[in-house]
């Protein structure tokens, strides 16, 4: 295959189109492994299905390819593809199927090579299971029903769609809320009613709505502490408060002010009715009032009131003492100072422990959903789709049964095919990269080659589908090559740019918009240039520019 020096400025249309099959033929090879980056309608779809024909072709048995697909659908559109094209092949004469084997080898099949083609289809329809094409999901579904005692799961559990999971969250929604008028509840009823007062009904839901969306993460945040003093001793280690700062203390604390107390507040108050204007005389009438002012929540409020504005700013200095005052006591100045910093520390003070106490509260409803939510699964032997990875992720790293698992898994997949890889999750990554930890290590390093492949388009992942990161894309790239040129065999990080889909004044649009390097942060963890090409030459598009929508 002859390569190609010109960059992508220096390509014509026909050279873009040589430039990318390529490419293509490169990436679909089925002696190494492989990671593409490839913009929307690059034909990544087309690149997988050429890869898993080729790894047949290549003499793979058809049970050790597993090929993981975003969504249901895409799985069966690939599986689909495969399946039309074996089954055209099955009937095509000897000179035709020689043509479409060279097409796709880039050289001219053996005889026994064709025969063997020929028998492919037939081979995928017989092979048990059938060519592994399908979402993490269900491949996740299927290790936990093969391994359910190692995986302390029920052997006969059934999967949760997203329609009846969000059923069983509104079961446990209603049994946390009804859960209140339990009178020996006194936690979860104190934080229900810390969220009402800060956010009313409509934050309540909001919450509940938010913890739903992120429980895995939180349930894990919870179990970590858990075995660490607790969510009380964490959260104050976090946040530098001491088990006495409370509200009250706080606010108690406020007063009497540093600096500007005893005779010192005497001789402000005097000095301030004698020579102040407006200004001081009010802040001295303030302190006057505090002083009478014996619950210390009320007299804190007063406290604010007499050294912030409406807005919640600190009042100037000359609001506290004019020109007069200063030349008569100097030294008050300093003082003032000082009360002033003595409060507003006292004010920061209050908010994190306010923050402590929204967070405890939202963690205590969030730890009594989620226990409720996991009675509901398993009183049905239910399992939802986090559950799914989450389990598998687990069983695979458990020291105990996990090289067990491996070493079964090990006699049965030899090359994994990653599709829409910029959204999966680190979570899913974890499974993915546990199954070929061994492909290129060790004893299982075996002389036939072993692959993984993987596709996406790392610009899409800042929708963070599944919880999938940006920077997951290439952070996995960079431990996947060193894994297999340390095992001695052969990778190609590939790009595809040329979109068979979009025109080329729509893509010039995009790429002028992202030529300004502010833009284009965060789009690459590498910093590559973003470029889009267009193989539907002299075909007109059009671009509208919308006036931006603020929320």
């Amino acid at each position: 295959m002859r390569s190609d020096a010109t960059g992508p400025e220096e390509r014509t249309p026909e050279g873009w189109l040589d430039w990318t099959t390529e490419r293509q033929a490169l990436a679909s090879d089925p002696a190494r492994s492989a990671w593409v980056s490839a913009n929307a309608g690059s034909g990544k779809t087309h690149v997988l299905t050429q890869r898993v024909i080729r790894l047949l072709l290549a003499g793979c048995r058809p049970s050790a390819i597993l090929c993981l697909t975003y969504t249901k659908a895409a799985a069966s559109e690939m599986s689909n593809r495969v399946f039309e094209k074996l089954a055209e092949w099955a009937t095509l004469d000897d000179a035709a199927l020689e043509k479409r084997i060279e097409a796709i080898e880039g050289k001219r099949p053996a005889t026994g090579k064709i025969q063997e083609a020929r028998r492919l289809f037939a081979r995928a329809l017989e092979t048990p299971g059938g060519l592994k094409i399908q979402t993490i999901h269900a491949f996740c579904e299927a290790l936990l029903h093969q391994f359910p005692l190692e995986a302390n799961v029920a052997g006969h559990f059934s999967v949760l769609d997203d329609r009846a999971a969000a059923v069983l969250l509104a079961d446990a929604r209603r049994a946390l809320l009804t859960a209140t008028a339990a009178a020996n509840d006194r936690e979860l009823a104190a934080a229900f009613a810390t969220v009402l007062e800060l956010a009313d009904d409509t934050g309540l839901e909001k919450l509940l709505a938010a913890i739903v969306a992120n429980r895995a993460q939180i349930q894990a945040f919870l179990d970590r502490v858990s075995g660490r003093g607790g969510l009380d001793t964490h959260l104050r280690a976090a946040l530098d408060l001491n088990p006495g700062d409370t509200p009250e203390a706080i606010m108690a604390a406020a007063w009497p002010l540093a600096g500007l107390n005893g005779a010192a507040l005497v001789d402000y108050i005097g000095l301030a009715s004698r020579l102040g204007g407006t200004k001081p005389t009010a802040i001295a009438e303030g302190f006057r009032t505090v002083r009478a002012i014996g619950d210390p929540a009320a007299r804190y409020d007063r406290l604010l009131e007499t050294f912030l504005n409406g807005g919640g700013k600190p009042k100037a200095d000359s609001a506290f003492l004019n020109a007069a005052m200063r030349r008569e006591a100097p030294h008050l100045e300093s003082l003032i100072e000082e009360a002033r910093s003595h409060l507003l520390a006292c004010v920061d003070r209050l908010s994190i422990v306010r923050m402590y106490e929204a967070t405890r509260a939202a963690l205590v409803l969030a730890e009594r959903l989620n226990r409720d939510y996991e009675s509901l699964k398993k009183a049905r032997s239910q399992l939802d789709f986090e559950d799914l990875i989450n389990r598998t992720a687990a069983l695979l790293a458990r020291s105990d049964v996990g090289a067990w698992v491996h070493y079964k898994l090990d006699q049965g997949i030899d090359h994994i095919l990653v599709d829409e890889a910029q959204d999966t999750s680190p979570a899913q990554w974890t499974i993915i990269q546990s199954l070929a930890a061994d492909f290129f290590a060790g004893d299982t390093a075996r002389a036939d080659d072993r692959t993984i492949f993987a596709v996406g388009d790392e610009k899409q992942s800042i929708y963070s589908f599944q919880g999938a990161r940006p920077e997951r894309f290439s952070r996995e790239r960079t431990l996947t090559e060193r894994r297999v040129r340390a095992g001695n065999k052969r990778f190609s990080p590939i790009r595809l740019q040329l979109s068979f889909r979009s025109t080329v004044d729509v893509l010039s649009a995009v790429d002028t918009v992202f030529a300004n390097i502010g833009n284009a942060r965060g789009l690459s963890a590498r910093d590559e240039a973003i470029v889009h090409a267009s193989n539907r030459i002299g075909q007109p598009g059009a671009v509208a520019l919308w006036e931006v929508i603020a929320p």
